[in-house]
């Protein structure tokens, strides 16, 4: 019998000690949650609010619209020439200034470049997207710097 009780008892205490653990790892499982939960707000919030500022805060890009410019292409009967018009976006207001100061450098960087093209070279399908990207690697070299972002070709003329 007092076998019997030993067992009981010791039964008994198992059964109190695994409560215990059971308990132990519940509470310290519920605080993994309860802090991984708060992790995650934390950094969803975090995350938002980058977004929300972005938001606020749009591109500040500047057009500078340029006067037309008419130059001879190249052409044996010296009788063929291009009239654009070009509008160029800048980075930044800031970069406007430079850009009116520097105004003389792009006119030639321009009139230079689209001289040496050919009739047939400025009528294919795809001059001015040829020659948008050629003038705009050229315009930002010789700034010395990358003040323009785009060219857009306001008005194309070729007689």
């Amino acid at each position: 019998m007092a076998e019997e009780t030993k067992t009981e008892e010791q039964e008994k205490e198992v059964k109190k000690v695994s409560k215990k653990k059971l308990l132990l790892f519940l509470v310290i499982g519920l605080v993994i949650v309860v802090l991984a939960g708060s992790v995650i707000a934390v950094f969803s919030t975090f995350k938002g609010d980058k977004g929300k500022e972005k938001e606020r805060s749009p591109k500040e890009t500047v057009i500078y619209s340029m006067e037309p410019i008419v130059v001879n292409l190249f052409d044996p009967t010296g009788k063929r020439y291009i009239q654009i018009r070009l509008a160029l976006e800048l980075k930044d207001k800031k970069m406007e200034e430079e850009i009116k100061i520097n105004e003389p450098k792009i006119k030639d960087v321009i009139i230079s470049t689209l001289s040496t093209k050919t009739p047939e070279d400025v009528l294919q399908p795809e001059a001015k997207d040829l020659i948008k990207t050629e003038l705009l690697q050229k315009i930002n070299s010789a700034l010395g710097e990358e003040a323009i972002s785009n060219i857009y070709i306001i008005q194309y003329i070729v007689e």
